[in-house]
């Protein structure tokens, strides 16, 4: 028993055909390509963004290096630049031994001393008189580049010795920094 469908009824039928036609045409050809068009323009505002960051950053470039080259000439007098720490202890080595031996001094031992990593550190026992001993922790203390002067140890059992000179034990460090091979 199936009716027949009116003329009004078939219009209705054709009309809900059309719009899930024009539903499915825009779900599937024409929203995805508007969603395109919207994702590429985002990403070329991102683009953008990221295009006038990049040249601000390399515009400081120049401004960054010379800040760089300055703090690295104002820490020169800080760091003793050598190829190993092995290198960084013969030369405190040698500077104590040179300090020391001044007129009032006898150098007896220059030893490695223990340090952390980028760190060279020396100890030097020594005979010295009370001035010298003076004029060796000022002369450490004001000429570049300067230590780090860790302890000193002075000691002596006769006070009468102590006139001829103490025993006095020196221990310094400096920050290394690996020096460039040329």
């Amino acid at each position: 028993m199936s009716r027949a469908i009116s003329s009004r009824e078939r219009r209705l039928v054709a009309v809900l055909i059309l719009t899930a036609l024009l539903a499915l045409c825009w779900f599937v050809a024409i929203a995805p390509i508007i969603a395109g068009f919207a994702a590429r323009a985002q990403a070329r505002e991102a683009l953008a963004l990221r295009y006038a960051h990049n040249v601000r950053t390399i515009s400081t470039i120049p401004r960054l290096r010379r800040r760089a080259e300055a703090e690295r000439a104002a820490l020169a007098p800080y760091v003793l630049p050598v190829r190993a720490t092995e290198q960084g202890r013969e030369w405190l080595k040698s500077r104590l031994q040179q300090v020391i031996a001044q007129p009032g001094g006898e150098m007896r031992e220059a030893t490695d001393a223990e340090a952390p990593d980028g760190w060279a550190a020396a100890r030097a026992t020594a005979r010295l008189s009370v001035p010298h001993l003076v004029g060796i922790l000022r002369r450490l203390d004001s000429e570049p580049p300067w230590l780090v002067v860790r302890s000193v140890t002075i000691g002596t059992n006769d006070p009468a010795l102590a006139r001829s000179g103490l025993n006095v034990q020196v221990d310094v460090a400096i920050p290394i920094r690996a020096a460039v091979a040329r």
